[in-house]
């Protein structure tokens, strides 16, 4: 990716992630960039979530979120945030389904569509402070090139993989094939109530 692309890729990114994991979607639908999605949300079982943990207001930079747990044995969050819409305001919401495998989380995200896929990233969850990283299109092409991964790329870049198996993950996230996250710039939200 050349210079420009790379800054406007990171430029619209910083915008649409006030959403959390939502950003993925509104990346993938709004603004036209190269994402990694998948036919099956990511991670081997859902992730059983603590009010105490996760429900509150969120702040990245000088964007908010506000989480609800829908869901905690399945794993489920919803996801809200206020934007401004043609001199307006309009409420947006998203529900995340949240899955682990071993020590790993991921947050997945779908469109209302029942035929959309699964936008998903690795998440961090500390005490009050949540780290998201995206997955970069690229790598996860090369994945698919080698045959060490089942999907395809669209025109545009975008990778939509198959379902991932415990095996698949394990390759994505031993870094033994490469570097498959933005680790340089992840999204940092930080509670501030709850």
């Amino acid at each position: 990716m050349n210079g420009i692309g790379w800054v406007r890729r990171v430029a619209k990114a910083e915008h649409v992630y006030r959403g959390l994991f939502v950003g993925l979607l509104a990346a993938a639908l709004i603004s036209g960039c190269a994402s990694v999605s998948s036919v099956e949300p990511v991670g081997e079982r859902p992730r059983e979530l603590s009010p105490n943990e996760w429900e509150g207001t969120w702040i990245h930079k000088d964007h908010s979120v506000m989480i609800k747990i829908s869901d905690k044995q399945k794993g489920l969050l919803r996801v809200a945030w206020v934007e401004e819409k043609g001199g307006g305001f309009k409420l947006e919401s998203y529900e995340v389904e949240m899955r682990e495998s071993g020590e790993w989380l991921f947050g997945n995200v779908k469109e209302n569509s029942a035929s959309s896929p699964y936008y998903w990233a690795l998440v961090r969850k500390d005490e009050g402070q949540m780290t998201v990283w995206i997955p970069e299109p690229e790598q996860f092409t090369k994945l698919i090139q080698a045959g060490l991964l089942r999907g395809k790329t669209e025109k545009g870049g975008s990778v939509i993989l198959e379902k991932l198996t415990s095996e698949d993950l394990k390759v994505i996230l031993s870094g033994n094939k490469g570097i498959f996250f933005d680790w340089k710039r992840p999204l940092v939200f930080f509670r501030v109530g709850k």
